[in-house]
């Protein structure tokens, strides 16, 4: 293999793995936030009422809109609208005011609630699964320039 080809080949196959890597770990990290909630929650839309912002030193992170049952009766119909912060408001999610999201909050307490995706987004296990795939093909076009260059070809 000549020179030009083998520094391409490891230059892309650097880059797709650290594309990999990246996306795996921001994944990764949206993921974790589910464990704020500490139950499995139950799905819903909803949508981002309030942007970040700061007012002088005062910092309001974002509030996210939804409907879910009263917190008195989670047995009720979800007719109840929140107007919350979400417990992973540091996310990597763009929480922009209008954006529509997916998020999940907690029956016993319809306040507790976090983002799961934006609504174009993918959800986080499709990311995790498309970064890993990323990841794993380049290695492998590392691994196999590599052994191309060091064995040759007969």
């Amino acid at each position: 293999m000549s020179l030009p080809c083998l520094s391409a080949s490891l230059l892309l196959a650097a880059l797709w793995t650290a594309i990999g890597a990246h996306g795996t770990r921001a994944t990764l990290r949206a993921r974790r936030s589910l464990r704020l909630l500490g139950v499995p929650g139950i799905r819903t839309r909803g949508e981002v009422a309030n942007d970040a912002r700061r007012v002088g030193p005062s910092y309001h992170p974002p509030q996210i809109r939804y409907e879910a049952p009263p917190p008195d009766r989670p047995g009720a119909p979800a007719t109840h609208t929140y107007r919350e912060v979400p417990l992973n408001h540091a996310s990597p999610h763009a929480l922009h005011r209008g954006t529509r999201v997916h998020l999940r909050y907690d029956p016993r307490d319809p306040r507790r609630a976090v983002v799961v995706r934006t609504a174009k987004a993918y959800s986080p296990t499709t990311n995790l699964v498309w970064c890993a795939a990323f990841t794993t093909f380049g290695v492998a076009v590392g691994v196999l320039t590599l052994l191309h260059a060091t064995l040759g070809t007969p």
